[in-house]
């Protein structure tokens, strides 16, 4: 249901949407407009990061155009994670077509890792996570700063359930998410030799 109220109502918003849709017809094994807008009783792939990063990307995508259809056209653009390899297609540094192709790359290979990877939002500073983590058991990886108050972990499942365990004795909120693998942790890595060669055939711009 991502973004419905903006695709029902926005035709900008719906045709670039609907494009990427298209051009990522031929390497999804279901449509994405289908992964976002299941019909009533039909499940979606929607957590299983195959599906996940295509359909955000195109959303964000999707957005970028309606602003700019009501004159918001930014002097720069930034993002994090799937976030920068849209930023980076804004900016013009690829194509449309082929940052979809590379962002497809990226979530095939990330879903091929074995699972068993987690991650959690962290209701605490950066240097709080961290003292924490010093005094712990390796497995577990800073994925993200969201916000002086807000730190995203991720590594192993029993590393990441310890972790938070150790922050809600303390006080500590920590709320696990919804993924697939562990993103942006040493769990990763095995799949970086592949994802640079799936970079490498995209042809890049200043």
């Amino acid at each position: 249901g991502m973004s419905r109220g903006l695709y029902d109502t926005f035709p900008v918003f719906r045709e670039a949407l609907d494009r990427c849709a298209a051009l990522l017809a031929p390497v999804l094994r279901q449509p994405l407009l289908e992964v976002l807008y299941p019909a009533e009783g039909q499940a979606s792939p929607i957590d299983e990061t195959a599906w996940t990063q295509p359909a955000l990307f195109a959303v964000e995508y999707a957005l970028t155009e309606l602003w700019k259809s009501v004159g918001v056209v930014p002097q720069a653009v930034m993002g994090h994670s799937l976030g920068e390899i849209v930023a980076a297609c804004v900016a013009g540094v690829f194509s449309l077509p082929e940052a979809l192709r590379l962002v497809a790359d990226r979530a095939r290979l990330m879903q091929s890792l074995p699972g068993g990877g987690a991650m959690a939002a962290v209701m605490a500073p950066l240097e709080r996570v961290e003292a924490l983590l010093a005094g712990a058991s390796a497995g577990v990886s800073i994925a993200a700063i969201n916000g002086p108050a807000q730190t995203v972990v991720s590594g192993s499942s029993a590393a990441v359930d310890a972790l938070c365990k150790a922050l809600e004795g303390e006080g500590v909120a920590c709320r696990r998410l919804p993924v697939s693998h562990a993103f942006h942790s040493s769990l990763v890595e095995p799949i970086l030799d592949e994802f640079e060669k799936a970079a490498s055939a995209v042809a890049f711009a200043s």
